[in-house]
């Protein structure tokens, strides 16, 4: 029985002692190392597949994907071999001799591909095999029978322990002891089977998907029944069941589960142009040609009655929404150092145990005792070394932490992570919705101005003389632009979209109008702008007025290119007289330019409004002539080319009101603050100047890079901005940076100068990691590249955003604080209160560092409580006596656990200290902090263990044995005249432990344990002072005064 719960402990002994090392076709389990240095075994299975479906079997991150022989060179080319781990499958890759994830056709499939399957859909042949390889359309919460969850608690180590020890206290007659303990353990079981319970079915209540999706061409009619491959027609509001990308109509839909925000999102159908086929799909790339697992479709819109038809690419837990469970149900293992520094702690604790364990059975021997009462003595002192209350104690502070971030709206999905956020020296903010506000403000149109075209706006283009909005005329192009050139839909009668496009479009005065099929609006494709002022007519029921302009197509804004476009025709122009509308990053809408259209002080301009924190959209627009067919085919380099450039619009994003203040206290509290952002480099400077993240007198430097090429290296260099005062022509090296600057810089990069120095220059990632401040244009993936380098040179990070584009960063991070109150806030650690803004940081540093000290302060007062009693037994093994059953009761049940629950009450200090917390149980000041109050108690017990035997009316004789000696034999046992022989009726002590000793270092010990709760009792700076844990000084006074009463 032994061997089988040790082999339960580490499956991997028992792989060794039972299985031996094989070729992977004659393997029946592997052994996976896993990232939280545990091992765990699998089983493997052999899948036989029809041989025209090795193209399915795609991995993860593959440069190649061979078609065939998956199996090794002794197994059937036919059988895959895999094994699941965590509801995932892990197939053999012959190629690379190794285990990789299964994935969906979105990995090396080219949109030619795609299209060609989405014709036909899938054959009834087909779907028996492709159901073996990815399973079902599922992903499943398996809450497990209650006993089984009760049984994983009680196997712990630690629960393994107790259950020894109290059926050894049971052997030993301390029923009382025993009881109490045992009760004890299985309420702290009950307890976490409960929050297990509690976690699993709010998971499966929140992962729960339902569809009205109808499948095409395939019998099963549930969302279960999904293949790859299928095709899957969309009605209105359904809840995805998988990752499809959409090849006929339009959908709009609602994808809040992922991006946190309740934005419709138009998704329109793959590219379907000549040298675009040939390009590899990628979700990221592409995903506003995706439709997301667990996002809602609002609206479709589909042409000559054909419905809106995608093809299913990724099922289960591949698919977005199954991401996002799996993150939950299988997180990150979290570096819980405070939790390894326990046990090793606790190895110490036990090496200590040993020694006495041998100096008992030494001195017991010399004795005379029998070998049954020397072991069970023995054995007694062992199972001291393990306080009873220790589980108790080691949570009772993040449970108090977790109750009071709740009470200021501050929700916790992960409770251990509370004390890692008490260690946060890093703090990465987001910068739209989390340091500035949501919604922008329009603030200045920009017209170009090129003389060779007279057709343009002619205004100033200086930012104090530039005209506000109202002032450009109705059908300037770049109105035009404003009021086409976005994925806005109408819903309900309420238009709704990206707020940077509503915003936009709101200062036009322009009205949007749904298509009505049957009528005359048909000929616009999917969208109508109606114009409402200056002396125009709104066209009565729908139909077209003559300044309408309808949008043909729509290229959706994308992250990767910067920019977003439509094909429009005006109403009255000709069948093929279309016009192109392009906005986006105004460096990346110049370079799609013409450059005689492009003013020569465009970067000049550009500048002068980054730098007082404007976002700036730059705007083109170009002259098609091509039939309504081909624009749909028509492929968007082709469009997005040769263009003629119109302006710029400058909306402001204002600092919420608590940022600053938030910033100042992490400041003052020594923690270094970065932003990461997707906008513009110096939009992002200037935001950091003004919330004093960056201040006046301190030095910034951009980066200057250039991709590697076939005839020059990549190139790096840094140059001082130029609000500094200094020459941007002085180029920084590394030595400069380590000697000669300012003892305050930062580094600012854009994702571009990002993945360069990544790629590139190795040497700049550890500065970068230490004095980088701004990291603007950063993706979704930079972002969490970049916690992963600031965890790299031992920094601990926390996040704090909102929407998809931090999800990855804020589930890397040692602590992720989100914004959002939607759902995707789940991946998230922590979710603030949108109200707080960031000011929620500095509360959770606040709390995770009271919790942390309280964690830390409990364990070396647990440490030494069990110290003290191990130092008072061997003492009392002297003289072969022990503490009995009520005392034992009295120190454990009494006074630990009642100082253990309301010393860790102490609240979080109002303010943030600049001195940072231990980051380890085993650091030099907790070590000596501890050493010297060991050193100090035995010390202190050594010396009344030998005082009271100084006193003239000592005996180390029981009652009952004194009354004896002195009445039957006639002994007189001390010549002192105070001494009083008790008769053997005045106390009952069947065990003979009353003595001088044992109530001597019972009641010491017992001062000694509460001196030790003060001594650990750390206020300030980081819990408010002992005096106000008025709960702690009450049971403080409590326990001395009956303590007290019972000396006298």
């Amino acid at each position: 029985g032994f061997m089988l719960l040790i082999f339960y402990w580490r499956p991997d002994w028992k792989l060794l002692c039972t299985h031996s090392l094989s070729v992977i076709s004659k393997s029946t389990k592997v052994l996976l190392r896993t990232t939280d240095e545990t091992n765990q075994v699998r089983l493997i299975y052999f899948l036989h597949l029809n041989p025209k479906l090795f193209f399915l079997v795609r991995f993860h991150n593959d440069a190649e994907i061979p078609l065939a022989h998956y199996g090794t060179d002794t197994a059937s080319h036919n059988d895959v071999i895999y094994f699941k781990h965590h509801s995932l499958k892990y197939i053999w890759n012959n190629s690379v001799m190794t285990f990789k994830e299964l994935g969906g056709l979105d990995k090396q499939a080219t949109l030619a591909q795609l299209h060609q399957d989405s014709t036909t859909g899938l054959k009834h042949d087909d779907k028996d095999d492709r159901q073996n390889l990815y399973g079902q359309n599922l992903i499943t919460v398996k809450v497990p029978p209650y006993h089984h969850l009760l049984m994983f608690e009680i196997l712990n180590p630690f629960y393994v322990f107790q259950l020894f020890a109290v059926v050894f206290w049971m052997f030993d007659e301390y029923y009382i002891y025993a009881i109490a303990i045992f009760i004890m353990s299985f309420i702290s079981a009950i307890t976490s089977l409960i929050e297990v319970i509690h976690k699993l079915f709010q998971v499966k209540h929140k992962k729960s998907i339902h569809s009205k999706s109808q499948l095409f061409q395939i019998s099963a009619t549930n969302d279960q029944g999904l293949i790859i491959l299928q095709i899957v027609e969309f009605y209105l509001n359904p809840c995805i069941p998988n990752r499809s990308p959409p090849f006929t109509g339009t959908c709009i839909v609602n994808e809040s589960m992922l991006t946190g925000e309740s934005v419709p999102v138009t998704k329109t159908p793959l590219p379907s142009g000549e040298n675009e086929l040939q390009h590899l799909y990628d979700t990221d790339s592409h995903k506003r040609h995706t439709l997301f697992c667990g996002t809602e479709v609002l609206q479709t819109r589909f042409y000559r009655g054909e419905m809106v038809k995608a093809v299913v690419v990724r099922t289960g837990y591949h698919t977005a929404k199954g991401k996002l469970v799996h993150s939950i149900l299988y997180p990150k293992p979290v570096n819980m150092q405070l939790l390894r520094d326990a046990y090793k702690f606790i190895a110490v604790l036990f090496l200590i145990a040993m020694c006495g364990f041998i100096y008992t059975v030494v001195i017991q021997t010399i004795s005379g005792e029998t070998a049954a009462e020397i072991a069970l003595n023995a054995i007694d002192l062992i199972t001291i070394s393990v306080p009873p209350a220790l589980p108790l104690a080691m949570t009772i502070g993040i449970i108090y932490a977790q109750l009071r971030l709740k009470k200021q709206k501050i929700h916790c999905i992960s409770p251990q992570r509370i004390n890692v956020s008490g260690q946060i020296d890093v703090v990465a903010f987001d910068k739209t919705g989390t340091m500035t506000e949501d919604g922008l403000d329009l603030s200045h149109i920009v017209p170009s101005y090129v003389k060779s075209d007279p057709t343009l706006y002619n205004e100033p283009r200086q930012p104090e003389d530039t005209t506000e909005h109202p002032g450009v005329p109705t059908f300037h192009p770049m109105v035009q632009c404003m009021v086409t050139c976005h994925t806005l839909t109408t819903i309900d009668g309420r238009i709704l979209g990206d707020p940077l496009d509503l915003k936009m479009f709101e200062a036009t005065k322009w009205q949007l109008v749904e298509p009505v099929f049957g009528n005359n609006l048909i000929f616009f494709g999917n969208l109508v702008i109606e114009i409402l002022n200056g002396g125009k007519f709104a066209s009565p029921n729908g139909v077209s007025g003559g300044d309408d302009i309808g949008v043909v197509r729509q290229f959706p804004f994308a992250s990767v290119l910067q920019r977003a476009s439509v094909i429009t025709r005006a109403y009255r122009a000709k069948p093929k007289e279309m016009k192109v509308y392009l906005k986006g990053a105004p460096e990346m809408v110049a370079s799609l330019c013409l450059p005689s259209t492009v003013p020569a002080d465009f970067h000049e301009v550009l500048k002068s409004y980054t730098q007082q924190g404007f976002r700036m959209i730059g705007m083109a627009c170009k002259d098609l002539s091509l039939t309504w067919l081909k624009a749909q085919k028509i492929e968007r380099s082709a469009v997005e080319c040769d263009l003629k450039f119109l302006g710029l619009v400058a909306l402001q994003n204002k600092l919420k009101p608590q940022s600053k203040g938030a910033l100042l206290k992490l400041e003052k509290a020594e923690i270094r603050t970065v932003m990461v952002t997707g906008d513009n480099l110096l939009t992002a400077l200037s935001v950091a100047h003004e919330s004093g993240m960056i201040r006046p007198h301190e030095d910034v430097l951009l980066a200057s890079t250039s991709d590697a090429s076939e005839n020059s290296p990549a190139t790096l260099q840094w140059n001082y901005a130029d609000n500094t005062g200094k020459s941007r022509a002085c180029i920084v090296t590394i030595c400069i940076m380590t000697s000669q600057l300012v003892p305050n810089w930062h580094l600012a990069v854009s994702g571009h100068d990002f993945a360069i120095i990544q790629n590139y220059f190795p040497e700049w990632k550890e500065i970068l990691s230490v004095k980088g401040t701004v990291f603007a244009r950063m993706s979704p993936d930079q972002k969490t590249e970049l916690m992963e380098n600031l965890q790299s040179v031992d920094h601990h990070v926390c996040m704090c955003g909102d929407g998809a584009n931090d999800c990855g960063a804020l589930k890397r991070a040692h602590a992720g604080v989100s914004l959002s109150e939607h759902e995707a806030s789940v991946a998230a650690p922590f979710t603030s209160h949108t109200d707080l803004g960031i000011e929620c940081v500095p509360t959770l540093i606040r709390e995770g560092r009271a919790a942390l000290v309280t964690s830390f302060g409990m364990f070396k007062f647990m440490a030494l409580y069990s110290l003290i009693q191990f130092c008072t037994i061997t003492l009392l093994y002297n003289d072969l006596t022990n503490l009995s059953d009520v005392m034992y009761l009295y120190i454990d049940l009494i006074i630990i656990d009642l100082v253990a629950v309301t010393m860790s009450r102490n609240h979080a200090c109002k303010y943030l200290h600049k001195k940072h917390p231990p980051y380890s149980l085993l650091s030099v000041e907790m070590l000596v902090s501890l050493m010297v109050h060991i050193i100090l108690q035995l010390g202190a017990q050594l010396l009344v263990f030998f005082m009271i035997r100084r006193q003239c009316w000592y005996t180390t004789l029981t009652p009952a044995q004194g009354w004896y000696l002195t009445n039957r034999v006639h002994i007189k046992l001390t010549p002192c005249t105070r001494f009083i022989t008790p008769q053997p009726s005045w106390v009952d002590d069947p065990h003979e432990v009353m003595t001088y000793d044992t109530s001597a270092l019972f009641y010491f010990s017992c001062f000694l344990y509460m001196s030790a709760s003060v001594a650990f009792s750390r206020g300030f700076p980081y819990r408010t002072p002992i005096y106000k844990n008025y709960l702690f000084i009450g049971s403080l006074l409590f326990l001395v005064a009956f303590t007290l009463f019972l000396i006298f």
